[in-house]
């Protein structure tokens, strides 16, 4: 029996043509201008190949809350990996207007993510990535890579099988998974101590602190997250349960702003500006026909904005100034260490870089700046509705670039022939923080400045033989003159 020869070409039309509809059907989804958004592993992995990956994607409204722009869910398909998240033109452009009513000049973009796989269910700490204000005829194309070890891990028949407990209502019929704001609280016009002074020698001490001085670029304070399971029943700080990671930047402009404050002997002085400063408290939820907690729980920590003074053709100055006594809030001494001390003359000053280079040494934090106490401040206006370990939680102040400090200035020996040692005071957990390079935005584990916080005590010289002290990073540290007068 003769066997009919393969016809190819129809065959081969075939395939073509479902590899030409499973391209439209790749690309058609995101319109003109939005964004892509690449989800991988820190090894370039998608993240996809661990499992069905839920998604939602949300922004910060003009009151500082937090607001969802897409929810979704991705898995891979056919040919294509799936793992890109594609914002319309729309949402992206509702967080852009946004920013522009609070004179922003970026627009901040949370990423959460959920991995469900062999019947459990991986919870990320968020993600983000700034965009710019401008609207765009092509997608912003994004990397975003996933620490896969920083993932919560829970059963998910233990979740579906427990009661609810919540009245959050479904939205949808499919499961999903959401994060519900519990409470949140907003303080405006407060003082943000940038730079404290303990003066633990019998003369004065006289220290700077000022803002946006030499980068002229646009800066603004980072957003803390502090994440884990039930964190909010915790009555210490415990950097194995409770993981503190910095995101984007909740605002930026073109701001300076800053101050000095001579601190008599045995006393303390702080610079400060004025600010809005706000926390959000978060619960997780599993949702199918009932939202069930998870035990998952996050806290924000952030500056919304800052009191602005008067503006210039640029430039915003925010309000500044300086205050004589302890700042009103307790410091968490017990993850606080000082730093390797610096030792000088009379008349001598020390730049606050030469502190940051020495907290940062063998590390590549140097784009978070100074670890702002926000959460300090957070705990003591809350009056007890927050965790007692929230005062662990600092905000830095950063700029896009890979190398420059927005926070410069100095402290002077203004005493006696004696040698004063001048320490800075470190956090003795790690922050995991975006490092800023040249060729991209990577996440580092890395002690930060807390305070900054500078203790002024009685030392001797070093020996001959011993190490000068580190010099400034990159050559970062300006001389500054300081004016004469002081404000209140």
């Amino acid at each position: 029996m003769r066997v009919k020869p393969v016809k190819w070409k129809p065959l081969f039309a075939i395939l073509l043509g479902l590899l030409i509809i499973g391209v439209l059907s790749y690309t058609q989804a995101t319109p003109i201008g939005g964004a892509k958004v690449i989800l991988l592993d820190e090894n370039g992995k998608a993240l996809t190949d661990y499992g069905k990956v839920y998604y939602t994607v949300w922004t910060f409204e003009k009151n500082g809350s937090i607001k969802t722009l897409q929810r979704g869910m991705l898995e891979k398909n056919f040919i294509f990996s799936g793992n890109t998240i594609k914002i319309p033109s729309t949402p992206l452009n509702q967080a852009k207007n946004t920013a522009a009513r609070i004179g922003s000049k970026t627009a901040f973009i949370g990423i959460d993510v959920w991995i469900v796989k062999n019947g459990k269910v991986y919870t990320l700490p968020p993600e983000s990535f700034e965009t710019k204000l401008t609207k765009t005829l092509l997608p912003e194309n994004i990397k975003i890579k996933i620490n896969m070890t920083e993932a919560v891990i829970k059963d998910l028949k233990e979740l579906k099988t427990a009661p609810p407990k919540s009245s959050l209502q479904p939205t949808a019929h499919d499961i999903y998974y959401t994060w519900k704001t519990e409470s949140q609280k907003s303080y405006t016009n407060v003082k943000i101590p940038i730079l404290i002074i303990k003066n633990n020698v019998s003369s004065d001490i006289h220290g700077s602190a000022y803002l946006g001085v030499i980068v002229q670029k646009y800066w603004g304070p980072d957003v803390t997250v502090a994440f884990g399971d039930e964190i909010s029943k915790k009555v210490k700080f415990d950097p194995s349960s409770i993981e503190v990671k910095i995101l984007g930047r909740s605002t930026t402009d073109y701001y300076a702003g800053g101050y000095y404050v001579t601190v008599p002997d045995r006393s303390w002085g702080y610079v400060w500006i004025r600010g809005t400063v706000h926390y959000i408290y978060q619960k997780e939820y599993l949702c199918t026909a009932w939202c069930h907690p998870t035990g998952n729980e996050r806290y924000f920590a952030k500056i919304d904005g800052f009191t602005v003074d008067r503006v210039g053709e640029r430039v915003k100055h925010i309000e500044s100034g300086s205050t004589l006594g302890r700042p009103p809030y307790n410091f968490p001494s017990s993850w606080m260490e000082k730093s390797e001390g610096i030792t000088v003359g009379i008349n001598e000053s020390v730049s606050l870089c030469e502190f940051y280079d020495r907290i940062y040494a063998g590390s590549d934090g140097y784009s978070f700046g100074v670890g702002v106490p926000v959460g300090a401040i957070l705990d003591a206006l809350a009056d007890g509705s927050l965790p007692s370990w929230f005062n662990v939680i600092t905000v830095g102040f950063s700029t896009g670039d890979h190398s420059s400090y927005v926070m410069l200035g100095g402290v002077d020996n203004k005493g006696p022939p004696t040698p004063v040692t001048f320490h800075a005071m470190e956090s003795n957990y790690k922050l995991r923080i975006p490092v800023h390079h040249w060729y991209g935005t990577s996440y580092e584990d890395v002690n930060v400045p807390i305070g900054l916080y500078v203790e002024a005590g009685y030392s001797e010289y070093p020996s001959p033989g011993d190490p000068s002290p580190v010099p400034c990073f990159k050559g970062r540290c300006p001389n500054y003159e300081n004016p004469e007068n002081g404000k209140s």
